[in-house]
């Protein structure tokens, strides 16, 4: 490991201990600065509030950007304040993969022989903070804050022992710009995600130009440009070729895009900048044939019978979509009667001539994240709870049992949720301590192993056998997992590292101790059949998902004794129930006991002993008649 960080580090303490503030820094200080790694320049910020207005400088983050752009592509420009975000994405990005069982089988020996169960994928260098990662059949999709799409694809490498090894997401190609957002087949089959949709935004050179909105030079006429309109491309993802383009008129703007349906009938689902959701149909069948033809656009259910509703997020399933609003209540679309069965519990309110109304899910909460899968869902709320509904049959939903469930059920988790994926039969979360230690936990079917280090599944969520990736031994010292020293709460969050690219497989892999299996900057998870998918990246610009949960009165450990005499009351009188072997002494004794003994609700109390009173009395009129 190369030691000149760790010395500028020495150097920049000894700087410090001589009692430099901001004002008197030494010339040098920011340029002592600018050599160290990032989360090296975060800890220093965040010794004191004046080091950490000297971890704010935009040209120290200038510096810092420059340097990591060394090994690839310059950054474009940016305003000063966006200097340190595109550092800390740079720095944090990240996907660390872990193998599982099912569909590793099929792959041939020769490419299995030698190759890690945990690995990271290659980074694109053009790169800049991942937002989200999809599988699809053969290669696997990423989503970056520049609004580029990579396609990373699976090589045939050599080990270190000389064998050919296969290798996961080793390559990596640029399959589309200007993105807004991209989606694939909503199965959890990734044999089904034959085809790419990429939301774009692209300048329409066939409409009349338009002056900018921005003003010009006086004395000069404004540039004429052309209108910039929104585009649905849909790529082949085995060739990476464009096979088909939707251009919609420019005064419709979109921001997310799912799809839902089979492939003779596919529903793209796009949600307007405005809270709208708008719906069209095509036939993956027909795609590659050579013609243009003409596709409707039409308003779905929910924005024509709520208009008032603005929906800020759209989920979907093969049968299902899911609409969150942007007030935090949810509604649910079920377009089969089985699936319906399995999320609500009945067949009742189900019309099959009527599939697209909207079903409102009651939850005195404000949602603010979800997660779909095809016969359950998770939601969560702004406090980190977690609720959970659809099928149990396999204990997916983590309720301790495979009893399904109507409407939403909280479920209580041992750490705070950062993300919860919904699979085919189990689910999957995300979790973080309270000193930002991250664990992965999960329920459900263990068949194929989906919940690495339990097999035989698991009705509540259980931590995971996440395993850290093996590093190259000349991994340079930035890309390592930072573990934060303990601060006061008063001072700045301390940003920890992702995990780091795959280098070159010449250097001997070692283990570092100080690993983590889960990276800290983890902030998405997915599985497939045969790989779980961990996503890191850190956004500082991102505002905090979850506020803080209202404060809740302890309980004192020690039960008091007004309530510890009552207990014993109480058992005396079970044990007084059990001995009698006459209904009406049973009847009197349980009367007796809710009279005296139980500190209930008056109207509750009263309406039990009327109740046992009209007992006794029916158990009292065999005994006279005979």
């Amino acid at each position: 490991m190369d030691e000149r960080p760790n010395k500028e580090a020495g150097k920049l303490r000894s700087n410090f201990a001589c009692g430099y503030d901001r004002a008197e820094a030494p010339p040098k200080l920011e340029e002592i600065l600018s050599r160290v790694s990032v989360s090296d320049v975060i800890a220093f910020g965040a010794t004191c509030s004046t080091y950490h207005q000297l971890s704010l400088s935009s040209s120290l983050w200038r510096r810092l950007c420059h340097r990591q752009a060394t090994w690839t592509q310059q950054p474009s420009a940016a305003p000063p304040n966006d200097w340190r975000r595109t550092a800390i994405l740079k720095y944090s990005q990240g996907l660390q993969m872990q193998r599982l069982g099912s569909g590793w089988s099929r792959t041939p020996q020769w490419c299995r022989s030698g190759g890690p169960s945990v690995s990271l994928a290659v980074v694109p260098p053009l790169a800049l903070g991942y937002r989200r990662s999809l599988p699809t059949r053969d290669h696997l999709l990423l989503f970056d804050y520049r609004g580029t799409v990579f396609l990373l694809r699976n090589a045939a490498t050599s080990s270190l022992r000389g064998h050919m090894t296969w290798r996961r997401a080793s390559r990596h190609t640029v399959l589309c710009q200007n993105a807004k957002d991209f989606a694939v087949d909503p199965r959890s089959d990734n044999s089904f995600r034959q085809y790419i949709y990429v939301l774009v935004s692209r300048a329409n050179s066939g409409a009349e130009a338009v002056p900018p909105s921005w003003p010009s030079t006086p004395g000069s006429a404004p540039p004429l440009t052309p209108p910039r309109c929104d585009c649905v491309e849909v790529y082949q993802q085995d060739t990476s070729q464009r096979v088909f383009r939707m251009t919609f008129h420019p005064s419709l703007t979109f921001i997310q895009l799912r799809l839902t349906g089979s492939e003779v009938n596919r529903v793209l689902l796009l949600l307007t900048d405005s809270g709208k959701v708008y719906s069209l149909s095509v036939n993956e069948t027909l795609l590659n044939t050579p013609r243009s033809y003409t596709v409707q656009l039409a308003l779905k259910k929910i924005s024509i019978s709520l208009p008032h509703l603005a929906i800020a997020q759209v989920h979907s399933s093969y049968s299902s979509i899911l609409y969150l609003t942007g007030e935090g209540s949810v509604y649910l679309e079920v377009h089969s009667v089985g699936v319906y069965r399995q999320f609500i519990g009945t067949q009742q309110g189900y019309d099959p001539h009527d599939i697209h109304t909207p079903l409102p899910l009651s939850l005195p909460y404000k949602v603010v994240k979800c997660s779909l899968g095809l016969s359950h869902l998770c939601l969560l709320d702004d406090c980190g709870r977690v609720f959970m509904q659809g099928s149990n049959r396999y204990g997916q939903l983590g309720t301790g049992d495979k009893i399904d469930r109507g409407e939403p059920t909280e479920v209580v988790l041992s750490m705070t949720p950062v993300e919860v994926w919904c699979g085919l039969n189990h689910s999957l979360a995300l979790l973080q301590g309270e000193s930002g230690v991250k664990e992965v936990q999960g329920c459900g079917c263990g068949g194929g192993r989906r919940l690495p280090g339990c097999s035989k599944g698991s009705a509540v969520f259980i931590k995971l056998n996440i395993k850290p990736p093996v590093l190259p031994a000349s991994c340079p010292p930035g890309l390592l997992s930072y573990q934060p020293p303990s601060l006061p709460s008063s001072h700045p969050p301390v940003l920890p590292s992702s995990q780091p690219p795959v280098l070159p497989a010449s250097c001997p892999p070692v283990l570092p101790s100080s690993q983590p299996p889960v990276p800290r900057a983890a902030r998405s998870l997915c599985a497939s059949k045969d790989c779980l998918f961990l996503l890191c990246c850190h956004d500082i610009a991102e505002p905090p998902l979850f506020r803080c949960p209202p404060p809740v009165k302890e309980e004192d450990e020690e039960e008091s004794e007004v309530a510890r005499d009552e207990r014993e009351r109480l058992i005396w009188q079970l044990a007084q129930l059990r001995e009698c072997e006459s209904l009406r002494r049973k009847v009197d004794i349980l009367r007796w006991a809710v009279q005296r003994h139980m500190t209930i609700n008056p109207a509750h109390r009263e309406f039990l002993v009327q109740a046992l009173i009209a007992i006794r009395s029916v158990s009292d009129e065999p005994s006279s008649q005979s």
